[in-house]
């Protein structure tokens, strides 16, 4: 159907059909620039965890929704700074992702799958995660469960000499002991060695002599 002068609003006298003011020129061009939703659609990204945006005219994507009036005139700088950062964030992870895909061999659209591609692309520490579960049940234990080392010939000895010492208390004396001799050492004025004399050396080879024939006595007897 043809667009008629009624159904767009415009008027029919001479007077309305001069040329539009410099106003209507701006608020025309405004309207024109604004993207329809028609030639946009909204695809769902699993390894992005979020949505991008496609143009089935321009074959254009991106991750801002162009639909959405722009809001930079009513919130301040700093709130538009925000928005932005986890979508340049994200897809630079991404980008390292799929580098790391391409120089192993790997189908860069299967890198997702990879943990280990994942790992060396310097995803933050937010995104992984550990945890314990039980072998034979297959259930997540506790972070502070037990686990194979709490049989380990050193754990079970320490709990045995921990029920008649106290061995914490050993442990950070003998700590402390070794902290101030590295910083005696450190300041200069740890002990240092005294060398043996000629006299010292002459005094336990004779010391060696006798308690040697001190063994072999019995036998002269």
């Amino acid at each position: 159907t043809e667009a008629t002068p009624e159904s767009t609003g415009e008027s029919t006298s001479p007077e309305a059909s001069a040329e539009p003011s410099d106003t209507d020129q701006d608020t025309t061009s405004a309207h024109a620039s604004l993207p329809t939703a028609g030639s946009w659609q909204a695809i769902w990204s699993p390894q992005h965890n979020t949505y991008y945006f496609y143009n089935s005219e321009t074959k254009e994507t991106t991750w801002i929704n162009p639909i959405q009036p722009a809001t930079s005139e009513l919130e301040p700088p700093s709130s538009s700074t925000s928005q932005s950062g986890p979508s340049t964030t994200i897809d630079s992870h991404y980008a390292a992702l799929q580098a790391n895909a391409v120089a192993q061999g790997i189908d860069p659209s299967l890198a997702h799958l990879d943990p280990s591609l994942a790992s060396s692309s310097g995803v933050p520490s937010n995104f992984m995660y550990t945890a314990k579960f039980n072998a034979r049940t297959g259930a997540f234990a506790k972070v502070d469960s037990r686990d194979p080392t709490h049989l380990s010939e050193y754990e079970r000895a320490k709990r045995m000499s921990e029920f008649y010492f106290d061995v914490g208390a050993w442990e950070r004396d003998v700590e402390a002991r070794n902290r101030a001799e590295v910083e005696a050492e450190a300041e200069g004025e740890g002990k240092k060695r005294k060398r043996p004399t000629k006299k010292d050396l002459e005094r336990f080879k004779e010391q060696k002599r006798l308690k040697k024939i001190a063994k072999t006595a019995w036998l002269r007897t």
